[in-house]
């Protein structure tokens, strides 16, 4: 399977292109950075002269630390930043394209700080894309993910104001119940929720908890019912 995006760089390879990224940037070394919302790093902690960071590019851009500020995945941004915004463009590219199969430039998104974040934005997206697109009350959205599931999934409910619902595994094969989860989408009906954001599929560091999609596809097909996989 051919890649469109995701091609291997030698390791000098991957210095020269963030090395350019960050001459691009401003460097707060040169300049006062006032009226930008931005964080220098403390030098007493993170030394930017030692040496080994010759041969860190990644490490560099981290105590450079730009903030990609705006959507500038969709248009037009603060400059302040453009080279490594550029390379994060690139990467949003490679996860929807070559990844998830998606149609060039039909994504978009940014690189979060880790997988809570990630989970959040994307709870968020999917209430408000109900309550903007549907009219959807509160009340009536729900949060659907096996038992297994990261504990960011319930935390994004609470914190989004939503109803977390958490379907049992199999104990030998932590796979989703069909039953359980038949019942509790019925259950979930009943007290009137018509919108669900469903984790499909999510792996903890030793554990893989899933929520097989067909399951969902079947007893949702017949509900009519707003779904969203996350």
């Amino acid at each position: 399977m051919e890649m469109k995006y995701w091609k291997k760089l030698s390791h000098k390879e991957q210095d020269i292109r963030i090395t350019e990224a960050l001459e691009i940037n401003i460097n707060y070394r040169d300049i006062v950075p006032i009226g930008i919302p931005v964080s220098k790093l403390d030098s007493n902690v993170f030394y930017e002269h030692a040496s080994f960071l010759k041969e860190a590019p990644l490490l560099r851009a981290f105590i450079q630390n730009p903030n990609h500020i705006g959507c500038h995945t969709l248009g037009n941004s603060e400059p302040f930043f453009e080279g490594t915004q550029q390379l994060e463009r690139e990467v949003i590219e490679l996860l929807s394209v070559d990844l998830l199969k998606a149609n060039k430039n039909s994504c978009d998104g940014y690189i979060a700080t880790g997988g809570t974040e990630a989970n959040i934005q994307a709870a968020w997206i999917y209430r408000n894309y109900f309550i903007e697109d549907f009219d959807a009350r509160i009340e009536e959205i729900a949060l659907l993910s096996s038992v297994d599931t990261h504990y960011s999934v319930t935390k994004a409910a609470n914190l989004l104001n939503i109803r977390s619902i958490g379907i049992p595994v199999d104990d030998e094969t932590r796979i989703v119940v069909a039953e359980f989860l038949d019942n509790a989408i019925k259950q979930a009906i009943q007290d009137g929720i018509k919108y669900f954001i469903v984790i499909s599929k999510w792996l903890q560091p030793c554990l893989v908890a899933l929520m097989i999609p067909t399951f969902t596809q079947h007893i949702f097909q017949s509900t009519k019912l707003s779904i969203k996989y996350m």
